[in-house]
C-alpha cells in the first residue's frame, strides 16, 4: 500500500495538508490493542476490499504489529486484497502455541506475512462458518498486536453476537440504498448497546442512487467514510497500490485514520467513565 507521502506529488496544497493530518492520525499511539470487525450489509458490498486495504495502511504506517483475520469465507477475502497469497491456515497445534504465547515470536506461530508487514490468518479453511474459532485462534494472542482486523463477511443483527463481543469497534460496509442503510442503522444500534462504536463505509453502487440516500447518509448516527470502486479490484491478481487510483489509496488512508481516531475516542471515553465511577465511590464512602 502506497503511504500518504506517495500521493503528495500529485496533490494540491490543501490535499497535502490533509495527507499530513491523516498520516499523523494513522500513526497516533494507542495504549491497548484494538480489534476492528468489518461486516458487510450484503454480498459484494466491498467489505473485504475495504478491510484489506485499511489493514495494509495500518501495517505500513504504524510501528507495531497488525493482524488480519479472514472469518468471512469469501474467495477474495481481506487477505487476498492485502496481497497475502500464501497459505494463512493455522493448525490446532499452532493455535495452542499462540494461545499460551509469552513472547511475540510465539504469538506469530503459523501466521503468514504480506509485503506490507501485515500478518494474516485464515479461519475458514479448517472451520468454515464457526465464529467461536476466533476465540481459540485469535483472542488469546491479540494483545501482541496493535490492531487485529477481522473480515466477518455479511452480517445482520441476528448474527452479530460473537462479532460485537470480539470487536473494539465495527466498520459496517454498505452500498447507498435504503435497505442497506436500514441494516446499517440496526447493526450500529445493536453495537452501541454493546458499547462498541461503529464507522459506516459507503461503497457506491452502479447507476444513480435512490432519491434521499445522500441526505440519509448525512444524518447517519456514526462517522461515514466513502470508499470508491476501483476496476483494479477485479483483476486476476491483487493490484499493488501503485496500480490503484489515487482516490482509492486516499480512501484507504482516510478509513485507517478514522479507525484509529474512533479507537482513541473509545478508550478516552472508557477512561473518563472509570474516573467518574471512582469519584462516585469516594463520595459514597
Amino acid at each position: 500500500m502506497r503511504g500518504a507521502w506517495g500521493l503528495l506529488a500529485a496533490a494540491r496544497p490543501r490535499r497535502i495538508a490533509e495527507l499530513r493530518r491523516l498520516d499523523e492520525q494513522v500513526r497516533r499511539p494507542l495504549a491497548l490493542s484494538t480489534r476492528v470487525g468489518f461486516v458487510g450489509t450484503a454480498g459484494g458490498s466491498g467489505c473485504s476490499t475495504a478491510a484489506g486495504l485499511a489493514a495494509s495502511v495500518l501495517a505500513r504506517r504504524r510501528s507495531s504489529r497488525v493482524l488480519a483475520v479472514n472469518a468471512s469465507g469469501a474467495r477474495r477475502s481481506l487477505l487476498w486484497h492485502a496481497g497475502l497469497l500464501s497459505d494463512a491456515t493455522s493448525t490446532s497445534a499452532q493455535d495452542a502455541e499462540r494461545a499460551s504465547a509469552s513472547t511475540a515470536a510465539e504469538a506469530l506461530a503459523g501466521l503468514a506475512t504480506a509485503p506490507s508487514g501485515l500478518h494474516g490468518l485464515d479461519l475458514t479453511r479448517v472451520t468454515p462458518g464457526d465464529d467461536t474459532r476466533w476465540w481459540e485462534a485469535v483472542a488469546p494472542s491479540s494483545r501482541f498486536f496493535d490492531f487485529v482486523v477481522t473480515d466477518w463477511g455479511v452480517r445482520d443483527v441476528g448474527s452479530l453476537g460473537h462479532v460485537a463481543t470480539a470487536s473494539s469497534l465495527l466498520a459496517i460496509v454498505l452500498t447507498p440504498d435504503r435497505e442497506a442503510l436500514q441494516r446499517t442503522v440496526e447493526i450500529a444500534a445493536a453495537a452501541h448497546a454493546a458499547q462498541v462504536p461503529s464507522v459506516a463505509v459507503v461503497v457506491p453502487a452502479r447507476g444513480r442512487g435512490p432519491w434521499g440516500v445522500g441526505e440519509a447518509l448525512r444524518a447517519m448516527p456514526v462517522p461515514v467514510v466513502r470508499f470508491p470502486v476501483d476496476p483494479a479490484h477485479g483483476w486476476a491478481a491483487p493490484a499493488p497500490s501503485s496500480r490503484l487510483k489515487n482516490a482509492t489509496n486516499l480512501a484507504a488512508i482516510r478509513l485507517a485514520a478514522e479507525l484509529v481516531s474512533v479507537a482513541a475516542a473509545r478508550r478516552a471515553g472508557a477512561a473518563q467513565r472509570e474516573r467518574t465511577d471512582g469519584e462516585r465511590q469516594v463520595v459514597t464512602a
